[in-house]
């Protein structure tokens, strides 16, 4: 495999996972993000792998973010309407897709595991972004460990401390529950004060701590990029604790409670998690509905077309 093309310094090593870092990687020139590769891989990309998304170019309400379609359409008629549009195509775990972009993702993490002593991943996801010139991508926070990596194009990202008011502790417990999205966040221009900002050419990329909240928005250039997702014991601890934390505010009347890790209250909220994630599996109840209300369109001038607004499930 490719290695990266930069050495880690000691206080990247420390940092990382745990403040905003812009890094170095050597995959810009990788053939599985061609064109053509692009093309096959959007055709490939079931219904339930991707988004498609649209938000106007100087807005900064992000649950103005708008969900689209565009099943059925050729990878290059998608391609061609990033490149004239206002769209954001997000596939989603690739890696599932096609088996080279699993073993890319597995030599990635090898490879940063052999950097980082100590750091241990696992259910790690992958997937590539494919957006418009000028592009706003809407605030918003995940719930895995999350890197950003630049393959053409450029873009900046502003990213904001895991906190409030950046990321109200019921916001995050809402996203981690599924009861809202991951966009549904509070946003203010004074936030600016708070963010740390990246600018992103071919050959970087960025990571952050868990559940920063962060926006991007593109240069005047189509940009091609691929995200990736992992958890450890660390972050699956915090997952929990904000898992059985939504679950109890309304007992203890929309309180915060503590995000403590470690203690008997720790491994109670831990156990009151995995016994709700298991029966919202055993119901049925692990997915969310979204509203779809365009199509990808090459046509169109912003590279999609107003439909009627209906629900899928996600």
């Amino acid at each position: 495999m490719r290695q990266f093309s930069t050495e880690w310094t000691p206080d990247q090593i420390r940092d990382f996972g745990r403040k905003p870092l812009l890094l170095r990687h050597g995959h810009a020139e990788n053939p599985l993000f061609a064109d053509d590769a692009l093309a096959r891989l959007i055709e490939a990309t079931p219904r339930s792998h991707f988004h498609v998304n649209t938000i106007d170019r100087d807005e900064t309400d992000p649950r103005k973010w708008r969900e689209g379609d565009m099943s059925g359409l050729s990878g290059l008629d998608v391609m061609a309407a990033v490149a004239r549009g206002n769209i954001w195509v997000h596939l989603q775990r690739v890696h599932e897709t096609s088996s080279a972009y699993g073993v890319f993702l597995d030599d990635l993490f090898a490879d940063i595991e052999r950097n980082v002593p100590g750091f241990r991943s696992y259910r790690r996801s992958m997937s590539v972004l494919i957006s418009s010139p000028n592009m706003n991508v809407a605030l918003h926070a995940d719930v895995p460990g999350q890197s950003l990596w630049q393959v053409r194009g450029r873009k900046r990202v502003w990213v904001y401390p895991p906190q409030p008011p950046y990321l109200p502790q019921e916001k995050i417990e809402a996203i981690v529950l599924q009861r809202s999205g991951d966009t549904d966040l509070p946003y203010d221009p004074s936030y600016e004060a708070g963010a740390e900002s990246f600018e992103l050419e071919p050959g970087d990329w960025a990571t952050w701590p868990r559940n920063a909240p962060h926006r991007v928005r593109n240069a005047d250039c189509v940009n091609v990029s691929f995200t990736t997702e992992h958890w450890t014991d660390e972050l699956r601890a915090g997952y929990a604790v904000d898992y059985a934390n939504g679950l109890l505010r309304p007992l203890f009347r929309g309180a915060d409670l503590s995000r403590e890790t470690r203690g008997p209250a720790f491994m109670a909220k831990f156990a009151v998690a995995a016994a709700h994630k298991g029966w919202r599996r055993l119901a049925g109840r692990t997915r969310m509905p979204v509203t779809v209300d365009f199509r990808v369109d090459p046509r169109a001038a912003q590279g999609f077309a107003d439909v009627a607004p209906h629900q899928i499930m996600k």
